[in-house]
């Protein structure tokens, strides 16, 4: 499962104009979708869903792997999460979570997996939310219909990659989940604390609350290291770490130091996210 980094762009007045998935090498980008609702677009190692908007309003749609190619999956949600096996939402009202479970024939087939919860984030070690809602506590899907475990107390952001991570509500510092119970341990963050959190195989990132820059964890509590300037998206696939720069052009990550490379912008680069092939 190699994943690939996308784009989300947007035109000269700030409209969201479409979604673009990178070739592979140089700057060449291929568009696969229109005008989308940005707050919708979600992949992951499943692939992407995007929220309908014009005559598929009201739609959640997932990508075939064919550019301008889409099929429905039945009612959008309020919040998303994409693991590397399915897609998760939560209904318009926030009361109940479902797992998207494929079709019977053309009809998607959801299945009630939680009650009321916000989605936090999907990967490798499971889907997160906060439950009862976005001020809620930690709760990690078991795998089993109605059964989550709470985990430990509610964050502002949230990331997976080796383990969940998630920030103090007020940015000043990650907790890092090690794995059993509610037992999670301080692992410091940037000096000038803590804006969002993005991981993924290649590792722990975070966005400085102070706008200093990109930061990595190197895996020993207070150890972050600065890779970047700062930045409204990053996305982390297993080799590397992307980021979107000032004029919306999207950057790779080199390995070492801050040294990155441009790969170009297919438009102006609103928010970047990584999925599947």
């Amino acid at each position: 499962m190699a994943l690939t980094v996308n784009a989300v762009t947007i035109d000269v007045q700030d409209r969201i104009n479409g979604v673009h998935r990178y070739d592979g090498t140089g700057t060449s980008w291929t568009q696969i979708r229109g005008a989308v609702t940005v707050g919708e677009t979600v992949g992951g190692g499943w692939g992407i869903v995007v929220g309908g908007t014009g005559g598929e309003t009201g739609q959640v749609l997932g990508y075939s792997g064919t550019p301008f190619d889409w099929f429905s999956m039945g009612e959008r949600g309020a919040t998303y999460a994409v693991s590397h096996e399915t897609v998760y939402k939560t209904t318009p009202d926030g009361s109940q979570v479902l797992q998207f479970d494929g079709f019977e024939d053309s009809t998607p087939l959801w299945s009630k997996v939680g009650g009321s919860a916000s989605l936090a984030v999907a990967g490798s070690v499971g889907v997160v939310a906060q439950m009862p809602d976005l001020q809620g506590d930690t709760f990690l899907y078991t795998g089993n219909p109605d059964d989550w475990e709470n985990i430990g107390p509610g964050g502002n952001s949230y990331a997976i990659a080796d383990t969940i991570y998630r920030s103090h509500p007020l940015g000043t510092k990650v907790f890092k989940y090690n794995g059993t119970g509610t037992s999670w341990g301080d692992i410091g963050g940037p000096p000038g604390g803590v804006a969002r959190l993005f991981g993924g195989g290649f590792g722990l990132f975070a966005t400085a609350l102070d706008a200093s820059g990109v930061f990595r964890y190197r895996g020993t509590p207070g150890n972050w290291d600065r890779i970047g300037e700062q930045t409204g998206s990053c996305a982390v696939a297993d080799d590397t770490v992307y980021r979107v720069g000032g004029d919306g052009s999207v950057f790779r990550y080199n390995g070492s130091g801050d040294s990155w490379s441009s790969i170009g912008r297919p438009d102006r680069v609103f928010s970047i996210l990584v999925a599947s092939d």
